[in-house]
């Protein structure tokens, strides 16, 4: 056998065969892509609006019947011991109001139990125990604003009178103590109804 000149050998399949594989590619995506415009149509759902979304935008928004603020409101120039004061009593009426509360969720996690995930009584109960995680959190606002308010007496505490931080302190271990039974609810009635 014998090589060409310079030594290197040939394709075999030459120029024309590379030229016609590049068409049959082309030919074939073509085909795919004029396949998919073809398809049924009558097999895929419609993206048309349905009766169901065209009514979600009708409906009213319900609105609470007691809008709480995001921080406890204490009069302006209260000095320390008023605003512990205040604090501890909206404290206090949170943990009353979630006390009243947990009387309902406690019975409608009891009449739940067992109920399957969906069903009517399930549902009551998941909705009462959002309700009182949500009247749990009115105690964790006053909780927020007594750290603040104990941050601010220990840094002063370090370096001179701990006067304040003798006055914040009972109310914010108050609090915290009212939060961790409150805690103790929502987890035993979430463990209870099997959430």
């Amino acid at each position: 056998m014998s090589l060409p000149a310079g030594g290197a050998r040939a394709a075999c399949y030459g120029a024309g065969m590379a030229l016609l594989s590049t068409r049959t590619v082309a030919l074939v995506m073509l085909l795919l892509t004029l396949s998919a415009c073809n398809a049924d149509r009558s097999r895929f759902p419609s993206l048309a609006l349905r009766p169901a979304e065209r009514a979600y935008g009708t409906g009213q928004p319900v609105t609470p019947t007691e809008i709480l603020p995001l921080t406890t409101q204490l009069p302006a120039g209260a000095n320390l011991a008023s605003q512990v004061a205040a604090l501890r009593e909206v404290a206090r009426a949170a943990h009353a109001r979630f006390g009243k509360q947990q009387g309902d969720a406690a019975r409608l996690v009891a009449a739940a139990r067992g109920s399957a995930p969906g069903t009517e009584a399930w549902a009551r109960a998941a909705v009462a125990l959002a309700a009182l995680a949500s009247a749990r959190s009115e105690g964790m606002v006053v909780l927020a604003d007594l750290d603040r308010l104990q941050i601010a007496a220990t840094e002063q505490a370090a370096t001179g009178p701990a006067a304040d931080l003798a006055a914040v302190s009972p109310a914010h271990k108050e609090v915290e103590a009212m939060l961790r039974e409150e805690d103790q609810t929502v987890t035993a009635l979430s463990e209870a109804s099997g959430g």
